[in-house]
């Protein structure tokens, strides 16, 4: 016997009746199976659950040499620019984040807590 669930037709493997409510095992076209599932929700489209986003934090980046100072969010444009018009190495930039290296072409790197 087939049934709908989930929005696709079902092989009804078993059904039983436990403390006076239905239920059923279910087997889909891929072979996966779905174990004690109340009759009342065969036909019913289940509601899909929405992951919650999570954003991702993007550090902010500061750069000292000498009295000069410079703050940039991590891959922004400006940050680009700089990088670019100082001939940084992005690599280099990552190593003085992690503590390997302290400083890159004069610049002292660090991240804005």
């Amino acid at each position: 016997m087939q049934k709908m669930y989930n929005g696709e037709m079902m092989r009804v493997l078993r059904s039983f009746t436990f403390n006076g409510e239905q239920y059923v095992d279910l087997r889909n076209q891929a072979g996966e199976d779905f174990e004690s599932v109340p009759v009342e929700d065969l036909g019913k489209k289940k509601a899909i659950k929405k992951k919650a986003v999570v954003e991702k934090r993007v550090p902010r980046i500061r750069f000292s040499k000498g009295d000069e100072e410079y703050s940039f969010w991590l891959d922004s444009n400006e940050y680009e620019k700089f990088v670019a018009d100082n001939k940084l190495n992005k690599a280099m930039i990552q190593n003085c984040l992690e503590g390997v290296v302290k400083t890159h072409k004069g610049y002292k790197i660090s991240e804005v807590k």
